[in-house]
């Protein structure tokens, strides 16, 4: 935990806006590109019922609209004190998983907007005094809900750590988007559920 100096996160958020508007500019070029769409459109197709079912979560539950958000529904950081929308798509498809994508970059940069609004200055506050206990965190991960589990030992060292990360979840999901859809949409149904192997590596 450290401080930043104060034009740190505006610059931060300035270079934020600058990335939006370029892909802004890529979604208007893909929005109108018939060869990309008809790789994407009712392919991958995940129903709401089977993402609620298999606890998918993040962006791949939402754009099956499914909308669970951590930051929604149990704030931290600060979250409850910022203003905005958790995007869903009701499609399910890789191009809803893709608009969702882009509309989520946008409500990124406008949190960011109301964070560097509510900065104070001075220094952050003083790193706690850690003793023996076990604790579990959560935080809405760029890929969905990840859970933490964390135990200290006398000294405050990590003596055991647990995490349940957003891929181990949407796994579950694979095999219903690749459900009765050719081999070769396999490739484009797992680029756009965004998984990782390394998430499920116990």
């Amino acid at each position: 935990m450290r401080d930043l100096p104060d034009n740190a996160c505006r610059h931060a958020l300035a270079r934020a806006k600058e990335v939006t508007e370029e892909l802004n500019a890529l979604e208007r070029q893909l929005r109108v590109s018939s060869s990309f769409l008809d790789r994407l459109e009712e392919v991958g197709f995940i129903s709401t019922d089977n993402a609620k079912t298999f606890g998918l979560v993040g962006p791949l539950a939402r754009a099956s609209d499914y909308a669970c958000d951590l930051r929604k529904t149990q704030p931290y950081g600060g979250y409850e004190a910022f203003e905005f929308d958790v995007p869903r798509e009701r499609e399910g498809d890789g191009y809803a998983r893709l608009r969702l994508l882009f509309a989520e970059a946008r409500q990124s940069v406008r949190i960011m907007e109301r964070a560097v609004a509510a900065l104070l200055s001075g220094e952050i506050c003083a790193p706690p005094h850690l003793k023996a206990e076990a604790a579990l965190g959560w935080v809405e991960a760029p890929r969905g809900a990840a859970f933490h589990w964390v135990r200290l030992n006398a000294e405050g060292r990590i003596a055991r750590y647990h995490i349940v990360p957003p891929s181990f979840s949407n796994w579950l999901g694979f095999h219903v988007a690749v459900e009765k859809f050719a081999f070769q949409d396999f490739p484009i149904v797992l680029a756009t559920l965004d998984l990782s192997m390394a998430e499920s590596d116990r």
